[in-house]
């Protein structure tokens, strides 16, 4: 309860400031339901776990689960283009994108899909026991085979294909593909490397 009036008091105060005329931002703090949006949305919290990183090398070869849907919304479009700079207007310009966009529509910037890894794979990644931290390495693979459209619904399936020894833990090999609901053809399809130390 004390959480959820916090939320209520700093979106009502986000609301409520005004905002320079020259701000660069796109995405004006105009809605209450967006602030709350962008507050509360978490990823679901793993639900299974394994003991170490033994446990982490027997799921080596297997899928490990299928995220919820995630819905891409103009207002998370807009607030990547904040963040990254990336103003172009098949992302931000919905009437133009419309009108002139072979794809129909604005769409999400392809890092943002890339960039919601983290919050999928939160949602069907088992605890590990023992883990003290883990660490993004980086990408070996990154193909955007079909465009996100605003207002699609995301999700992405999980299997980690190879778990290595190196030095304090382990690296795992985690294929990502992120399908969008009623595609045949994946939106992204991406070889993550993650470090885990224990």
């Amino acid at each position: 309860m004390e959480v959820t009036r916090r939320v209520d008091v700093i979106c009502r105060h986000l609301v409520a400031a005004p905002v320079p005329d020259n701000t660069p931002l796109l995405v004006q703090p105009t809605s209450q339901a967006i602030l709350r949006e962008f507050i509360t949305t978490k990823p679901i919290p793993p639900t299974k776990t394994i003991q170490g990183i033994a446990g982490l090398k027997e799921l080596k070869g297997k899928e490990i689960g299928v995220s919820e849907y995630f819905k891409i919304t103009q207002e998370r479009v807009n607030a990547f283009a904040d963040a990254t700079g990336d103003f172009q207007w098949i992302h931000i310009d919905p009437e133009r994108a419309s009108a002139e966009s072979p794809f129909g529509g604005p769409i999400a910037h392809g890092m943002l899909t890339i960039s919601l890894a983290t919050y999928f794979v939160w949602q069907v990644m088992p605890q590990i026991d023992g883990l003290k931290f883990g660490v993004n390495y980086g990408f070996n693979k990154v193909r955007y085979v079909s465009p996100v459209v605003v207002g699609s619904n995301l999700r992405c399936r999980v299997e980690i294909t190879d778990v290595t020894d190196v030095t304090g833990g382990a690296q795992a090999l985690i294929k990502l593909t992120f399908e969008i609901e009623g595609n045949k053809k994946p939106a992204c399809v991406a070889e993550w490397i993650v470090r885990y130390y224990v």
